[in-house]
């Protein structure tokens, strides 16, 4: 059994073809490379390499992909609308940091909910999205504070709108994700 030495060819425009990805790949093809020369089998070095591109950094990546995603989509998108339009309206702030903290304990009490249902049934009786998203905008509005503070306005104001005709305002830039 060879172990895959020539890198992986992503398509420039397919969503996974990102640094990150790449990133997880190499580490990958090291783990091996690193296994295969400290005298390991192929079978063990086959597991070294699917242990490492596959970590928990590579399901970090792959969320803030998604992030990314949504964030090269701008607020006029249907989904980004869809998805965030709800939440806005729920809890309307215009404060910047009163929204981080508002994410931020929504958050918390989702984890709570999260782990009591586990605890009282065993399981999780339900999935839980609103966890996903809270972690997406979580992760939205701290690259806002971070690099473009003064575009969360323009941001709410967007996914408030009426309609999905609203114009993209000009968004955060794709490398803050990085």
């Amino acid at each position: 059994m060879r172990v895959m030495t020539r890198p992986l060819r992503l398509h420039r425009t397919s969503p996974m073809a990102t640094s990150r990805t790449n990133r997880d790949l190499q580490r990958g093809r090291h783990a091996a490379a690193r296994a295969r020369a400290a005298g390991s089998s192929a079978l063990a070095a086959a597991f070294a390499h699917i242990e490492a591109t596959f970590s928990a950094a590579m399901h970090h990546s792959a969320f803030k992909d998604r992030v990314a995603t949504l964030i090269r989509s701008g607020a006029a998108n249907p989904e980004v609308w869809t998805r965030y339009r709800r939440l806005v309206e729920r809890y309307p702030t215009t404060n910047l940091d009163a929204a981080i903290v508002l994410v931020e304990r929504m958050r918390g009490a989702e984890l709570e909910a999260r782990a009591a249902s586990i605890r009282n049934w065993g399981h999780r009786s339900r999935p839980r999205l609103s966890l996903m998203i809270l972690d997406e905008v979580r992760l939205i509005l701290r690259m806002l504070r971070r690099y473009e503070p003064a575009r969360f306005s323009g941001l709410m104001a967007a996914v408030q709108a009426a309609d999905l005709a609203t114009p993209e305002w000009p968004g955060v830039t794709i490398e803050a994700a990085e």
